[in-house]
Parts: C-alpha cells; sequence; structure tokens
C-alpha cells in the first residue's frame, strides 16, 4: 500500500515539473504541433494568421524551411535531423477578392512539397507560388488548381522567400472560405512515406 502511494507520489510530482512540450528553432521557442511526427517541427509564427490586411498574411515564419543536423545521435553514431515545415493555422480568403497571400522563407532547400487543405463542401481552389528576390523582382514557380488530395514538387532556389496565392473559383456561394497551406521540405516524406496530410491528417473533417 505505501509503495503504491509512493509511486503515484513521485508520478504526480513528475507531471508537474516536466517542462512544457515546447520546441526550440533556432533563436525561437514554439509550442509542438501534437499532430506532427517527432522531429518534425512546425515554423509558423505563433501570431501568424491573426490580423490579416485585405486578404494579406504577410511573413509566415522566421525560421526558414529545411532540413536540418541536429549533431550526433546517441544510438547508432548517425546524424539526427529536424524537419522544418511550414503549416498554417486555418486562414480564410478575403471576401472581396475571393484570395489571400503569405510568403514563406526557405533555408537550404532546392526543391519543396506544396498542398492545400480544405473542407471538402468549398469548391475549387488555386495555388500560386512565386520566387520573391531582394531587388524587388519576382518570378512565377508554379501554379496549378488544387484538389484536396495534390501534393506538389515545386523547384526553388536555396535561402530564398516564396510568396504563395491561394484563391477559389467558386464565388457563388458567399462563405468564410477556410484553408490550411504547407510547405514541407523533401526529406519529410523520405521519412514518413506513410504520413499523409490528406485525408487522414487534415483539420477539416
Amino acid at each position: 500500500m505505501l509503495g503504491k502511494i509512493l509511486i503515484n507520489a513521485l508520478l504526480l510530482l513528475g507531471l508537474l515539473l516536466a517542462p512544457p512540450a515546447w520546441a526550440q528553432i533556432g533563436d525561437m521557442v514554439l509550442p509542438d504541433d501534437l499532430g506532427l511526427p517527432a522531429g518534425v517541427v512546425n515554423t509558423a509564427l505563433p501570431e501568424f494568421g491573426k490580423f490579416p490586411l485585405a486578404g494579406d498574411y504577410g511573413l509566415g515564419n522566421a525560421t526558414p524551411v529545411e532540413t536540418v543536423g541536429m549533431g550526433q545521435h546517441a544510438v547508432g553514431g548517425g546524424m539526427h535531423q529536424q524537419i522544418r515545415i511550414f503549416r498554417t493555422p486555418p486562414l480564410r480568403l478575403d471576401r472581396r477578392k475571393y484570395k489571400a497571400n503569405m510568403q514563406v522563407l526557405l533555408g537550404d532547400v532546392k526543391g519543396v512539397y506544396v498542398w492545400v487543405e480544405t473542407p471538402p463542401s468549398q469548391g475549387h481552389w488555386h495555388m500560386g507560388v512565386d520566387v520573391l528576390y531582394l531587388d524587388g523582382n519576382r518570378r512565377t514557380l508554379f501554379g496549378k488548381d488544387m484538389n484536396r488530395n495534390d501534393r506538389d514538387w515545386v523547384f526553388v532556389e536555396p535561402h530564398t522567400r516564396l510568396d504563395i496565392e491561394i484563391s477559389s473559383k467558386t464565388r457563388a456561394i458567399k462563405v468564410n472560405r477556410e484553408f490550411i497551406v504547407v510547405v514541407s521540405p523533401g526529406a519529410y516524406w523520405a521519412r514518413y512515406p506513410d504520413y499523409l496530410p490528406i485525408p487522414y491528417k487534415t483539420y477539416f473533417p
């Protein structure tokens, strides 16, 4: 009896003293995304998505999308990787322009996967991806009508900034069209080929 009480007390003490589930990303500390596998971190800023300006959500991350080594793993001596993706919270289109924009920083990557998660009843969507240069010029990298199950590979330039535009082709019904955008380095899918974002891991039913 005394042993059970002691064990329960130790477990309770451990829960009280345990640090919160936070992930260190460069100079930022973000809460872990409970929907992601171990070793995958969402770089979206905590305040991202809260203050859009006419459908423009601005810069979404301060830590770039990439895969980085984290030193020698304790078991086997191999490199332990951290996969840094960008995944938005549920966002909405501007109700007058039927579109939304955001910018995403890239790290040491030459290609990324992109996809959009949407409710099944909200019609057709289009995604456009441009690269923004420091001199103010831009170049279109990708443009496609997106389906809920699409996951597309986009060739990019390392250490650049992407401008992503999401628009709806269905305008007959005046509803708040919600969506989630994901930008992921290729290592995510090499490591988790069965972890599909849609329909099994989507925010929307």
